[in-house]
């Protein structure tokens, strides 16, 4: 009887080939793909899988133990245009009547593309997802268009467009660090002028000033004037509460306006009044 030894040592080889390619998991990735390892039992794994190169995995071979989050980085454009004004423009703009224009205006062309190293934490903590990497880009480019108006707000303007746009292009990469920047060409369509703005803003700043210093030389008078006012006010309410009892009084007694009348007339004296019976004269005086 013949042995068929080499069958299943055929068989076991077939099966070792099939678990090493599984296990490779550049196998999984395409070009410019970089990947993001999960397993159950260790979670995000701290250094991403490189396209080029050889990475295994057992947890492979073992149904739903590891997923690989695969994410394309290539290298993306952003065009942005920004425009913004100096703080309080308008407000020192109108010290003057050619009311200048303190707003800034700059256009960027940006090529960038995600450092892979920042892969794991994006995917991990950031939930960065291959079906939401539109997303993800999408809010990344409001993102660079508000830190670039951040930076032209707080450079106050600049007298060199050239300058203003090298120191600009300097700063955004320090603003993001998970991404690598392949160009950066900001372009300055309308720049304040720094000179003029700042001149502005201390005149506006000496007005106000002044203002706050005529107010607080007028407060002593503006308190008396409004004492005055609330006496005054006091005054005239007791007036309306006497007069109002006396229209009381009189809607009740109308005899008494004759009675009143007769005494202002003089045909009572004053010892007269003194003996007066008032509710045995009512009915005379009607």
């Amino acid at each position: 009887m013949r042995s068929y030894w080499y069958i299943p040592a055929a068989g076991l080889l077939v099966l070792l080939v099939v678990c090493f390619f599984a296990g490779w998991l550049q196998l999984a990735l395409g070009p410019d793909v970089w990947g993001v390892a999960f397993t159950r039992s260790r979670g995000f794994e701290e250094n991403p899988v490189s396209p080029a190169g050889f990475t295994w995995r057992w947890q492979r071979l073992v149904p739903r133990c590891l997923t690989l989050y695969r994410i394309p980085l290539k290298t993306e454009k952003a065009e942005l245009d920004v425009t913004a004004a100096l703080p309080s423009a308008d407000a020192y703009a109108s010290l003057v009547p050619e009311k200048p224009d303190f707003s800034l205006e700059v256009k960027l062309s940006i090529l960038y593309r995600i450092r892979p190293e920042a892969l794991p934490a994006l995917v991990g903590a950031s939930g960065l997802r291959p079906e939401n990497l539109g997303d993800w880009h999408a809010q990344l480019r409001a993102e660079l268009e508000r830190k670039v108006t951040e930076i032209a707000l707080a450079s106050g303007g600049s007298r060199d467009a050239a300058s203003f746009a090298s120191s600009l292009a300097a700063r955004i990469p320090g603003e993001f660090p998970q991404l690598q920047f392949v160009s950066i060409s900001p372009a300055v369509i309308r720049m304040p002028d720094p000179v003029l703005y700042a001149r502005l803003r201390d005149a506006y700043l000496r007005v106000v000033a002044q203002k706050e210093a005529a107010l607080a030389a007028m407060a002593p008078r503006l308190a008396s004037e409004e004492a005055a006012q609330r006496l005054s006010a006091q005054a005239h309410e007791t007036s309306i509460a006497v007069l109002t009892k006396y229209g009381e009084l009189l809607t009740r007694y109308p005899s008494l306006i004759k009675f009143l009348f007769l005494a202002t007339a003089g045909q009572l004296t004053a010892k007269d009044m003194q003996t007066l019976d008032l509710l045995e004269k009512l009915p005379t005086l009607e």
